[in-house]
């Protein structure tokens, strides 16, 4: 007479549990929402997870060395998000470990100014407007970065934007850049963050931040615009100034 084993309900449950939590990862492949994101824009990676005891190492633009979770995810993307995201994906209770990685093209706003502009012409408040006569690109060894400058007639304001000097001597590619407070950088500075100054009558100039400057290249030549963007000296005159300038 044959005896029938018996096995509890609740015991399947558990060894069931016990057969997924011991999954061992074989292959991994990540999963992105956005791989091009422009600056401001969502973007999440996703590794897939077999159970409770996998376990997730990442690494890239950012610090995500010590987060086990199965997803990066990015509310508001600045350019500094822009790279290689690299995923190492094991169980606790495996010898194996698998991998994959994916590339964030982040780009820049390309926007347009939201005002008429004349080239190579600035118009300001309450100080003279001037026909800039010289439009020159190059590397500036003072502030170690690339600089855009403007200059007319002797006794008119001559205008310089610097860019992030973090970027390096290279040239700067075209859309939306932020102004800042300082003429000078730090390395948590993003590559689109830019100083906007000029003297007048002995006087510095220098742009408030958080203002848009609009950058495009016309004919291979790049070209900076700028509308109603608030200048502000050290004794507290400010002054609001509009222009676009092309390097000639």
């Amino acid at each position: 007479m044959k005896t029938r084993l018996f096995i509890p309900a609740c015991c399947i449950i558990l060894l069931s549990a016990c057969n997924k939590a011991d999954k061992c990862p074989d292959s991994m492949k990540l999963e992105v929402t956005n791989t091009t994101p422009t600056v401001g824009e969502p973007f999440t990676i996703t590794a897939p997870k077999e159970s409770d005891n996998t376990v997730f190492h990442w690494s890239g633009p950012g610090q995500y060395g010590s987060n086990y979770s199965n997803k990066i995810e990015i509310t508001s993307a600045k350019y500094s998000n822009r790279g290689w995201y690299y995923c190492a994906k094991s169980n606790s209770n495996c010898n194996t470990t698998v991998y994959d990685s994916v590339f964030i093209d982040v780009k820049l706003k390309q926007e347009t100014p939201p005002c008429t502009l004349t080239n190579n012409y600035i118009s300001c408040s309450n100080i003279p407007s001037v026909t800039l006569t010289s439009i020159t690109e190059g590397f500036d060894p003072t502030f170690n970065g690339t600089a855009v400058y403007g200059s007319g007639s002797f006794g008119y304001p001559s205008f310089r934007v610097l860019f992030n000097s973090y970027n390096g001597n290279v040239e700067p590619i075209d859309g939306t850049y932020n102004t800042t407070s300082t003429l000078t950088f730090d390395v948590t500075q993003e590559y689109n963050d830019v100083s906007v100054s000029f003297l007048y009558s002995n006087i510095f100039y220098h742009c408030r931040p958080d203002q848009k400057l609009y950058v495009t290249h016309v004919n291979g030549k790049i070209q900076v615009s700028f509308c109603n963007m608030i200048f502000s000296s050290g004794s507290a005159t400010t002054t609001t100034c509009s222009g676009k300038m092309t390097k000639q």
